[in-house]
């Protein structure tokens, strides 16, 4: 006799459809709160201000961010994720030499920060607060770290394979992640129309590392 096993009661197919209100409606609170930031700065704005804007019930509103250091890691991992795939779809910049590659990760990055620097130095000022989500020592963070450095190794490996430079590692991942940083610190206090300093520091940076690493190896 043929026998049918039941499905437990509480066992529920994933609905997609859910997770697309879920992520649709994280974007309209993260668009709000970004609009507010610009006005009154991250400390300035309030999550009822947030609520408000965003047409959400501030009840609602800590269901998917309990705290504004939330909203900010979700616009890095949003930006992260943004990034690599805009450039899976640059097949002409795949085959571009590793600094042009380089160069137009980090430039797209600085495109995706520049409309809310104000909020961008805020996060900064937050991330060296050991306590805080955005420290690098936060496991929050370190999570959105390592998404970004292995993007950045896989960059770094088709060079390797390309010998366009010598095996870096891992190492050469950090390198980059940290070099950002700099040039983003960089970027914040850079008064130059077009933060055209910023570029011209990125640029040449990008092709004398380039070289040295030619020239010498890494060898650690």
């Amino acid at each position: 006799m043929k026998t049918t096993r039941a499905k437990p009661k509480d066992e529920k197919k994933p609905s997609g459809k859910r997770d697309r209100n879920k992520e649709k409606t994280k974007q309209q609170i993260l668009a709000a709160a970004l609009e507010l930031f610009r006005k009154h700065g991250l400390e300035g704005t309030t999550t009822k201000q947030i609520s408000q804007k965003s047409k959400i019930a501030e009840g609602t509103l800590f269901n998917y961010f309990k705290t504004k250091e939330d909203l900010a890691l979700y616009f890095f991992q949003k930006e992260t994720s943004d990034l690599i795939k805009w450039f899976a779809k640059e097949e002409r910049l795949q085959k571009a030499p590793l600094p042009e590659k380089l160069f137009a990760i980090i430039h797209r990055q600085l495109e995706y920060i520049t409309p809310y620097e104000d909020f961008i130095g805020a996060v900064f000022f937050r991330s060296l607060q050991a306590h805080s989500k955005l420290s690098p020592l936060s496991l929050e963070s370190q999570e959105l770290r390592l998404k970004y450095l292995r993007f950045v190794r896989d960059v770094l490996q088709q060079a390797e394979e390309n010998e366009e430079i010598p095996r870096v590692g891992e190492m050469g991942a950090y390198a980059v992640g940290l070099f950002y940083v700099g040039i983003v610190m960089h970027w914040l206090h850079d008064g130059s129309e077009g933060k055209q300093k910023t570029l011209a520091l990125l640029d040449r940076s990008l092709n004398l590392a380039t070289k040295v690493l030619k020239k010498g190896g890494w060898d650690w």
